[in-house]
């Protein structure tokens, strides 16, 4: 392969609710594409969009890890990432900036072969379910909200929690549970509760019919919450990599777990497929969500999903920020399904 083009283009201005926040309070996002192009024409894009206070790099830094990177991507090995990537190191500590490089390869090596990328490595569904996020136990109109979101067809709701009023949300999923009785549950907790409170309120919550509760404490400690009432899931704990690989080697340390959150823009996307796998393997559910990204790295997420055998509904719904890119769709977002793009690579068309 001989490429013919490479290029890095900052965009700014996504907006979108971060992943700690319980309401309904919004972040400006900045991020960067990088643009591949062969002696065939065909173009490959990748994104890095680290989400200021989550993710574990900054702009600059991903920034100058991709300038340093772009002029070597030419001795890419056609259709081998990872080796590919093992040829740039540095990018190791930056997950958002591989994640970019990686997405942007396996695009281009997709539209050569006339593939998504799912189908490139090997599994390639019709469909996966999605989840929705209606937003937090918390909100006024959080009710009016989940209606909408069962009319439009999903029947997994994953809902933020971890506010000051434990006993208030709890009383609130009572309500929504009897007036939603077909919908699956999720609560997501962003690390809120101390190790003490996550024992007493997962088992509190027994009987209202949550799949699992996401990072009910914070980071690393959810190893230590062992077998509750309600399965808790792993999705902050497994940024770090030597956390992540603690966790898919001790099984103590996934006692009591249902599944694995897993965003490809802050674990790289390899990893987060190389950790989705093996989840399954170990008989937990894989489950792949976005970061607030722009949309080829949603893409790329659907696609990272659409490639895990037996992977649970993932949380790639479209978000407010992708109104930054009007006329910009992600094919494999279609309401409460996650399906395969009529286009080969990552489906997508020309970016405004």
């Amino acid at each position: 392969m001989r490429l013919t083009s490479r290029s890095l283009r900052r965009y700014h201005g996504a907006l979108g609710r971060p992943s700690g926040a319980v309401g309904r309070t919004s972040v400006e996002r900045s991020g960067l594409l990088l643009t591949l192009v062969d002696d065939e024409g065909h173009t490959g894009r990748g994104e890095a969009s680290p989400l200021p206070g989550h993710s574990t790099e900054t702009l600059a830094a991903v920034t100058q890890a991709l300038v340093d990177v772009i002029p070597r991507l030419g001795e890419a090995k056609d259709d081998d990432v990872a080796e590919t990537l093992r040829r740039f190191p540095a990018l190791d500590a930056l997950p958002s900036a591989r994640c970019a490089v990686e997405v942007a390869l396996l695009d281009l090596w997709g539209q050569r072969r006339g593939v998504s990328v799912a189908a490139l490595l090997g599994f390639d569904p019709a469909r996966l379910e999605c989840n929705a996020q209606p937003g937090a136990l918390v909100d006024e109109d959080i009710g009016e909200r989940c209606a909408a979101a069962v009319a439009r067809g999903f029947g997994v709701l994953k809902l933020k929690a971890g506010s000051i009023d434990f006993t208030e949300e709890r009383k609130t999923l009572e309500g929504l549970r009897a007036r939603f009785p077909g919908v699956t549950w999720r609560l997501d907790v962003n690390g809120a509760w101390t190790l003490d409170e996550a024992r007493r309120r997962l088992d509190a919550l027994d009987g209202l019919g949550v799949q699992y509760v996401e990072q009910p404490c914070e980071g690393a400690e959810v190893f230590s919450l062992g077998v509750r009432a309600v399965p808790w899931a792993a999705d902050e704990a497994l940024i770090d990599p030597i956390a992540r690989r603690r966790f898919l080697e001790d099984e103590d340390a996934r006692r009591g777990c249902a599944a694995a959150v897993l965003k490809p823009m802050a674990l790289g996307w390899l990893a987060a497929r190389e950790a989705a796998l093996e989840a399954g393997r170990l008989g937990l559910g894989a489950v792949v969500t976005h970061l607030l990204d722009g949309p080829v790295a949603l893409a790329a997420a659907c696609e990272l999903a659409r490639s895990v055998p037996g992977a649970w509904a993932c949380g790639l719904d479209r978000h407010a920020g992708l109104d930054a890119w009007p006329g910009m769709e992600v094919p494999q977002a279609e309401g409460p399904w996650v399906r395969r793009a009529e286009g080969a690579g990552l489906g997508l068309g020309v970016l405004g």
